[in-house]
């Protein structure tokens, strides 16, 4: 399965704005949201290969330009894409849009901050595992936002720092279990990762 997609021509000059200077100088950030990430690929793939939604809700955090949500959709989930950059969600929008495709809403979201209340069947999460730091607080998002018999899909590039992740999951009561993949999407080139599938225990 295809999906035409959009992102910023020029990431250089993104990284370059004064824009993204002042938020990193005062956060730390960085426009990774702006291309497609082999992680989104292969995380689009599992979803592609998964259940069916049949109308359930999901919601993909760091959804960067929408890549996994627009799978989720195709397979009948509904969908809520979010990010923690206003400009992905807009990308991410504008990529629904161009296949034929809507969201059931965006939303700005700091996985550092949990939810107050379980309000999804399914999470989804690309790549967000780069840090050791990140680990902690997307498995308490996770927790947060799963509702009971849901369960998440998490991607990342066999990264060191993804290990951590083990520990803080099950910290927060989340079950884990993981598996290789690889994909040759797109453009012939093989990328290989993990897929992390978490419920909540009990």
């Amino acid at each position: 399965m295809c999906f035409d997609l959009a992102w910023p021509a020029d990431m250089d000059a993104l990284l370059d704005a004064p824009e993204t200077q002042r938020r990193h100088d005062l956060d730390g950030y960085m426009p990774y949201w702006a291309q497609p990430w082999p992680s989104s690929v292969l995380l689009a793939e599992a979803v592609l290969a998964g259940e069916p939604g049949a109308g359930r809700s999901a919601i993909e955090i760091g959804c960067g330009i929408g890549l996994a949500s627009l799978a989720a959709l195709r397979m009948g989930w509904v969908v809520t894409a979010s990010d923690y950059d206003e400009e992905a969600l807009l990308y991410a929008m504008l990529n629904a849009r161009t296949n034929g495709l809507r969201f059931a809403g965006v939303k700005s979201i700091d996985y550092r901050e949990p939810l107050a209340e379980p309000a999804y069947d399914c999470v989804l999460a690309s790549g967000l595992l780069y840090e050791q730091r990140c680990c902690e607080p997307v498995a308490r998002w996770v927790a947060s936002a799963l509702r009971p018999g849901g369960f998440a899909l998490l991607s990342d590039p066999n990264r060191t720092a993804a290990e951590s992740f083990v520990g803080h999951a099950a910290a927060v009561g989340l079950r884990l279990e993981v598996r290789s993949v690889e994909s040759k999407a797109p453009a012939g080139l093989l990328h290989r990762g993990r897929i992390w599938r978490a419920t909540k225990a009990g």
